[in-house]
Order: C-alpha cells, then structure tokens, then sequence
C-alpha cells in the first residue's frame, strides 16, 4: 500500500440534526433536538449539487430502452424492495422490485438490456404485495433461486419451480418492520439460514431482530430474537477467525457527523452490533455475544448498510458503512486481524461528506449539507484491476436531488472523487451486476419515490480483461454464500470477494465475485467455503468461471 499516510485518526464529530418538513423530519419527529443544534435553514437550491470531480463517462441512463418501467411509492423516509438475480436459469440476472405502499413486478431479462414484465398469473408472485425487503437465494440447495418478501409485519418464501415461476412454500408472521433479509449459514448445515434486521417508525423503542432457522425442505424455526436497534442492514462474514460466520448489524442512532474532530454525540437509540456466533447451543441454535466495543464499531451512527472489500490490499475484508455525513472505512490492523477496526476513511479519501454547491461550502456546517448516504458497492468498474466505490444518497431537502459519489484510485492510495455521469437523484437501495453479458458491471438503483433506474457500463476499454467467479456448493449451501474468494494476479497483487455477504438496504445481489484484471493476469483463485475446504483454480482463463466445491 503507498501513497497515503496511517497516522492517528483525529475521529469525527457527531451531532444531533433536525430539519425542515421533509422526508427525513418524519425520522426524528418527536426528539426536540432543535434547542441543542441551532442550525439555520440555508437557501434553496432546486438543481442539486454540480458535477464532483472529474468527469467520467461511465454509465448511461438506459431505463426507457430497457423496458423496464416500475415506480416506488411510501409515506415516509424508508425505501422499497430490489434482488437482481437469475432466476429462471438462463444465465441473465433477472429483476424483482417491491413497492413500500404495494406493487410487485418481476422483469426477465431478455438479453442485450431488453426486459418484460412477467404476468403475475404466470410467475405465481402477488402484484399487489407491500414490499419493504427482498432476498433471493437458493434456499433449498435445489439449483434454483428462491424468494423471500417482507411485507408489513408478516414475510414469505416463494420457492423457484425451476423456472422462474413461484409458489408460496413458508409464511413468516411477525417477523417484524423488515428492511434487510440476510441469507446466512449460521449452523455450518449447509443450508441458508435468514435474519430479520427491523427498523419500527415507532420511536418510543428500538425493534428487534429476528433469526429463523433452515432446518431443509424450506421448512423455518423461529430461533428467537437477537438484539435490539433500528437496523437498515446486516452483513455476514467471518469475523474473528473462527471458521464460521458472524453477523454485523448496521443500526442507526439518528445521529449526524460533520466530518471534523470532536466527540461523538450520545443517542438514546442502541447502536451497532457485532453477533460474534459461538457456535450452536444443545437446541441447535447458535448462540451469539455482542462484541461490538471489542472491533471498535460502537460508536453512535447514523450506519444504513456494511459494505465488505480489501481496501487497502492487506489480505483482510473491510468495512465501510454508509453513513449521515462522514462515511466510515473500518480497516482490519493486519498485525492482529481479530482485534478490531480503525476509521481511515478521510485518510483514504472515502468520507464523502457533504454537498458542495453554493450554500454549502467547505466551512458550512448545517446538517443540510450532509449527504445521506443509503447504498454503497465496491467494484472495479472501468476494468483497470482497482476497485472502484459507487455511493448513492437520498434527499434531506424537497426538490434538491444529492450527487451519486464515485471514487477512484490506481496503483497509489488514496481515493479521489469523480462524477460518474449518473444524474442526482433521491436514491435508497443499489445492486451491481452484470446485466447484459458484456463483462463489465452495470448498476440498477431503486429509488425512495418514483422510477427504478438503470444504468448501462459504458466505459469498458477494450484491452481490458476481467473474471467472475460463480460457486457451486456441495457440502455448503448451493450459492457459495459465506465463501470468501481470493484472486492471485500473475503481479503479485491480490484481491478478495466475500460472496452473497449482504450489507445493502432492502435489497439482495447476485451470489458472485467479480473482478476486473486490467492489462494483468490471473495466477490463480482460491476459493475458501463455509463449510472450511479449499479450492484452488490454477491460471484460470478470463471470463466467466465456475468452481464446484466437490462431493461431500
């Protein structure tokens, strides 16, 4: 790693916001924090902030020509439904979208970024349905990809018939204000367990998360509650070393930060969690400890998701959480990987923290200035072999749309922003996935009211090789989710996925790692499943790869 120095983090300062009658007032109505902040209205700005950055023409807006025509409704902050995934078995990621205030649309992927609307009398799903989070994963290790749809206090496995078509095979009731479901293999069985993270609008308590347990056959045993908090989203990955899989539980504390030094302000509202998983108990369940104050997370946020990448290619998975003003990077201290996280966002160029149009200088610090950062996806978009950080944001102000943020880097750290041709808009949750076959990454974002947009990757060079990695278990569940896949390039250089971890508001992703190799080549990929085996593919060709984990 070079070009940025590691010194001591001065930290950031957290504050309390209010705000004028908007989206985000309906979020901390009733706190009477106005008194303690003081901060003034600035003036309006309809047009949104101007371009950030350099220019960089990456994606274009191709939602009229794809066909693909669905609007988001809800009466408050929260966001609607999105998995981008292949469902009917085609070898193209279908889309699933789900309205807050109800609506449900499936959109099978005819190729060449052309899609139709399949009849809901044909596909078996409920167009009619509320729809606060979605997740598709193959929960019955049957080769094909299940739903689930939360929905108002109540959620539903439909289960794939293989193609494409759905039947209701589980019902879970009162499963909670649902707005992340997270697919993880908590008891080492191979199969898909879901997590609940619930964020109740009542704010006279904190809402609590949910376990059910796949016990086969599509068959769910409530496993209790797991904390309490105001959860946006959750990630799994392993995170003290132990072979099995953790959960880190994004919660949000309503609280705002301002990027300069300072202590961070107290909340009310309980903050993030880490489930460290200490293995089953004698009912079979796991068991978990809260060791959030030992990874060094516990701080107030206001966290909407947990995004995982190598950042600092040291071998060890990050975090970056998304966040009301400065966006954290919790990086992994590579003398002791267990021992917890620093915030090196700032130093990595990543904080991302407020507007930058007139009203909003570099010393303005009204909290109308902060973005409100909703989704995040690491992804080497333009293939040159470095990752890429797209970041969507949403509204804190009627009619003044926030920037998409990307930011960039080459062979030297730190990040630097540009603007990557993607309109400003009020945004919640993001997928990133290749959608028309063509090897690069396109980007589908789902928006808190009005139309599911999409953009096409245009800003593929040629010379430009890359490789993505699709799992087929045996002894762990189908999908590979909870593996973690590691990419040895002919220079030396490393990179690593953790597959199907989660961490993305509402939504779920294709179980899949992809990589963009640039003008180098790759050694080899070494695939680590849950299930603890090994793979490892020599000189694999670029392009699309398929590793099998082999019979039990």
């Amino acid at each position: 790693m070079t070009g940025v120095a590691l010194g001591a983090d001065p930290g950031h300062a957290g504050g309390c916001y209010t705000r004028r009658p908007v989206q985000r007032t309906t979020w901390i109505a009733g706190l009477a924090l106005a008194s303690a902040c003081g901060a003034s209205d600035p003036p309006g700005d309809p047009h949104g902030d101007p371009p950030r950055g350099p220019r960089m023409a990456q994606f274009a807006d191709v939602t009229q020509a794809s066909r693909v025509a669905f609007d988001y409704a809800t009466t408050d902050f929260k966001g609607g439904g999105l998995a981008v995934v292949d469902l009917d078995g085609d070898g193209l990621p279908d889309i699933v979208a789900g309205s807050r205030l109800g609506g449900l649309a499936l959109f099978h992927n005819l190729g060449a970024l052309r899609f139709e609307r399949v009849d809901p009398a044909r596909s078996g799903l409920d167009d009619k349905l509320q729809v606060t989070a979605i997740a598709a994963v193959d929960l019955d290790n049957d080769g094909d990809r299940d739903l689930v749809l939360a929905s108002a206090n109540v959620a539903y496995v439909m289960a794939n018939q293989g193609d494409g078509t759905f039947v209701q095979a589980a019902r879970f009731d009162s499963s909670g204000t649902t707005e992340h479901i997270l697919p993880v293999d908590l008891d080492g069985d191979g199969q898909l367990d879901l997590f609940f993270g619930n964020y109740d609008v009542n704010y006279g308590f904190a809402t609590l998360s949910r376990l059910y347990m796949n016990r086969g056959g599509l068959v769910f045993e409530f496993a209790g509650t797991q904390g309490a908090g105001r959860t946006w989203a959750s990630t799994a990955f392993d995170i003290d070393g132990d072979g099995d899989q953790d959960i880190y539980v994004a919660d949000d504390t309503l609280r705002a930060d301002f990027g300069v030094p300072g202590p961070v302000s107290p909340s009310p509202w309980p903050v993030d969690r880490v489930l460290r998983n200490d293995g089953p108990g004698p009912d079979g369940v796991p068991r978990f400890t809260n060791i959030v104050a030992e990874m060094g997370l516990d701080k107030p946020r206001s966290s909407m998701g947990g995004v995982l990448g190598d950042f600092d290619e040291d071998g060890h998975l990050d975090l970056y959480i998304p966040d009301f003003g400065a966006k954290k990077l919790f990086l992994r201290d590579p003398a002791a990987p267990t021992a917890g996280f620093v915030d090196r966002a700032a130093a990595f160029g990543v904080d991302g923290t407020a507007r930058r149009n007139a009203e909003c200088g570099p010393d303005t610090q009204i909290e109308d200035c902060l973005l409100l950062s909703w989704s995040a996806a690491l992804s080497d978009f333009d293939l040159d072999g470095y990752d890429e950080l797209l970041v969507v944001n949403g509204d804190t102000e009627v009619d003044k749309p926030p920037p998409v943020q990307m930011f960039v880097r080459g062979q030297a750290l730190p990040y630097h922003e540009v603007s990557p041709s993607i309109d400003s808009l009020d945004a919640r949750a993001m997928i990133v996935t290749d959608l028309d076959g063509d090897g690069d990454q396109d980007v589908v974002i789902a928006s808190h009211t009005g139309p599911l947009k999409i953009y096409q990757n245009v800003g593929k060079p040629t010379a430009r090789a890359w490789l993505q990695v699709t799992l087929h278990g045996q002894v762990s569940n189908r999908d590979g989710v909870g593996a973690v896949v590691t990419l040895h390039m002919a220079s030396g250089r490393t990179q690593i996925r953790a597959v199907g971890a989660g961490g993305v508001i509402h939504s779920a992703s294709p179980a899949e790692a992809f990589f963009g190799l640039g003008h180098d080549a790759a050694a080899s990929v070494d695939v680590l499943w849950p299930s603890g085996r090994r793979t490892q593919v020599a000189g694999p060709s670029a392009g699309a790869l398929v590793v099998e984990e082999g019979s039990p």
